[in-house]
């Protein structure tokens, strides 16, 4: 693991080289961490060439430091945080992939540098018009954030067909469970008061859409009204998953990824 100091915060990241033709970086979800890719890891083409992997934790989770205000986890911050890491990296053309809250993150960021963007995938995405807790999962975080095991349940019920005894699934929790305080309750607000759907008709980049059949945690209709409103962008459904397919069926996740990037 390496870091980046922004003068502010270091930021935790993993950057493979020379296994790709291309480089791709990826942003997490919420109360998540690198480890949500290191599934997919043995997937990747292992093509020889010029572009790496880029694996990075926003503020407050992994090895990243955390927040010192509210105002730290707003959506553009964490974005910028992705922009200013590509900058020292020196990568100045990068595929984007997203993952959940890091789905909206990623939509930031095109909007606010797409020069340094190509293509973009989106899995199980936030909407750019947020999202509105309702109060019982604000009381589930509340219980998750001191209850080690009820964070375990809560997190199993994210990735559809779990196991709850792998090694992976604990180091899950173990992640979650350890995600800076201002985590739990400030990503919920920011969420609530973010919309930033005015924007989405600027961003031309290609942008395929993924949303898994049973996913319990966001609506598959908020992934198809962005797909209706972005203008280069493809929808698919993927049958059989949940909320979690680069962990429920990795290799899944990467034969469509790369697909649709080549």
């Amino acid at each position: 693991m390496s870091f980046f100091d922004n003068g502010k915060y270091k930021i935790s990241f993993n950057q493979i080289p020379l296994v790709s033709n291309q480089n791709i970086l990826f942003i997490h979800g919420n109360l998540s961490s690198n480890t949500w890719w290191q599934p997919t890891l043995e997937y990747w083409n292992k093509n020889k060439g010029p572009g790496s992997l880029v694996f990075a934790e926003w503020r407050g989770c992994g090895g990243s430091d955390g927040p010192l205000s509210l105002e730290d986890l707003k959506v553009e911050n964490l974005a910028l945080d992705y922009i200013n890491l590509l900058e020292h990296l020196k990568i100045n053309k990068t595929h984007l992939v997203g993952h959940s809250t890091g789905g909206i993150i990623a939509l930031k960021a095109l909007s606010l540098r797409p020069e340094l963007f190509e293509k973009v995938v989106l899995l199980d995405p936030v909407a750019p018009w947020g999202f509105q807790a309702p109060p019982e999962l604000m009381a589930a975080f509340k219980q998750m954030q001191s209850d080690k095991n009820f964070c375990a349940m809560v997190m199993g019920s994210t990735i559809y067909g779990n196991d709850a005894n792998s090694e992976l699934f604990k180091k899950i929790v173990d992640d979650a469970f350890n995600v800076h305080p201002l985590i739990w309750q400030g990503i919920p607000e920011v969420l609530s008061k973010i919309d930033f759907k005015s924007e989405l008709s600027k961003i031309k980049h290609p942008v395929l859409i993924l949303h898994g059949e049973f996913d319990q945690i966001l609506s598959k209709k908020d992934s198809e009204e962005l797909n209706r409103l972005l203008p280069n962008s493809t929808y698919k459904e993927l049958k059989a998953q949940g909320h979690s397919c680069n962990v429920e069926n990795p290799k899944l996740f990467v034969q469509l990824t790369q697909k649709f990037l080549q």
